[in-house]
């Protein structure tokens, strides 16, 4: 069986880690580039967002692409084009070109994120996909503990090409374990309905953005997301530019901060057999509006410490730790078939919210903790009123259904 291959589980770690790893290990360099190639820290903050938009296209593409011609064809494709696409990152002499190279990159690099979980879906049952799927999330936090202090040191011996260069040795020799020693984990590739795909997908979309099970999961995850990608697009001026760190003291403090998200990942691979995943994700959602909203408002104070600021942002990346693997596992769970359809929409929309969080980021110019701490604690409310509309819906129902003058 396909699931025995001793190196499938490194493999599946290695694409999601990898277009993560893009993100992590080029935030240190980010107030480098920007001296040099003479932008401000909101136009570098653009390739952050155009890497989302990328990376929510790629989901959105792969989760059809890899139900029609298979999950092994589209990772080898997709590692290729990300491989590329550095390539190009490398020899980026203006913004504009770092802009589009990174949207390329993300494009490819988005397919073993996708697919990845994907697979798991394809060979464990339900209990063992919560399992694993809590271990690639757990082995995901290697990349924004370990990339942001790789690129630190790369940036300060060597050059933020370096960076590039590093992604485009690891995503080459991925690519080379992959063609070895990854098979096909779909049974029947769906060929014979590659003529009319778009119709199909287009009416899949309309079924899913009407089911309630799959907003919720992929409004909380997105969420999330928002919450997270907040703080770590920002984090370089936060840290670097307001109290005046090197680049590898930046590395050390995000990789402390970030920590937070595995200590989430254990907790919910301890409480998943207990608890039913939409109460983790009501739970995980109010202990990040609590530590969002006390962040929002030591700003406001005008309380400075870093470590103090910095030690609710942690509490908030617990939060997110829980909902991640929570909502990753809850999504496809009342599906049986077009498992890559339905997950790349989810993780699309993700994505998608955000490019749409470094959009508004840009837009208001150069990053600041009112700024920052105030787009994460909207999108902290967002997860709590989800799930209080959640269980006020599922309370309605139950009350109807035993109501015995409503037929």
């Amino acid at each position: 069986m396909p699931h025995k291959n001793k190196f499938l589980i490194p493999i599946l770690l290695a694409l999601v880690i990898l277009p993560m790893i893009a993100t992590d290990i080029y935030l240190p360099a980010m107030p480098t580039i920007g001296l040099q190639l003479g932008v401000m820290n909101s136009d570098i903050t653009n390739t952050l967002t155009s890497y989302m938009l990328g990376y929510s296209l790629s989901l959105l593409l792969a989760g059809i692409l890899a139900d029609m011609y298979g999950r092994r064809f589209i990772c080898i494709v997709g590692l290729t084009i990300f491989c590329i696409s550095s390539i190009g990152c490398y020899f980026a002499l203006t913004i504009e070109q770092l802009i589009a190279f990174r949207f390329f990159q993300a494009l490819g690099g988005g397919c073993g994120t996708l697919i990845a979980r994907v697979i798991v879906r394809d060979l464990y049952d339900q209990q063992s996909q919560v399992r694993v799927l809590s271990y690639l999330a757990a082995g995901m936090v290697v990349s924004p503990v370990v990339g942001p202090i790789l690129g630190a040191y790369l940036t300060s011996y060597f050059d933020w090409r370096s960076i590039f260069l590093m992604l485009i040795i690891f995503s080459f020799l991925v690519l080379i374990f992959l063609y070895a020693f990854m098979n096909e984990s779909l049974i029947n590739l769906k060929g014979d309905r590659r003529s009319s795909w778009f119709s199909v997908a287009i009416s899949q979309y309309a079924f899913l953005l009407g089911h309630r099970e799959f907003l919720f999961y992929t409004l909380a995850i997105s969420l999330a997301w928002m919450v997270y990608f907040a703080f770590i697009s920002s984090s370089p001026a936060l840290i670097q530019d307001f109290y005046q760190t090197t680049a590898i003291e930046y590395g050390y403090i995000f990789a402390a901060t970030i920590s937070g998200f595995i200590f989430g990942t254990v907790f919910i691979r301890w409480k998943m057999a207990t608890l039913n995943l939409r109460h983790l994700v009501f739970l995980a959602g109010t202990i990040i509006f609590i530590a969002t909203l006390i962040i929002y408002a030591l700003t406001v104070l005008d309380i400075k410490p870093l470590h103090v600021r910095l030690t609710f942002v942690f509490f908030a990346l617990f939060g997110i730790g829980i909902i991640f693997p929570a909502a990753q596992a809850g999504v496809t769970r009342p599906f049986k078939n077009s498992i890559g359809l339905i997950s790349g929409l989810f993780y699309a929309t993700e994505m998608f919210f955000g490019a749409i969080c470094g959009y508004i980021l840009s837009a208001i110019g150069n990053a600041t903790w009112i700024s920052t701490s105030l787009i994460m604690l909207i999108a902290a409310a967002g997860i709590v009123l989800l799930c209080i509309f959640d269980r006020w819906h599922e309370a309605s129902k139950q009350m109807i259904s035993f109501n015995p003058l409503v037929k």
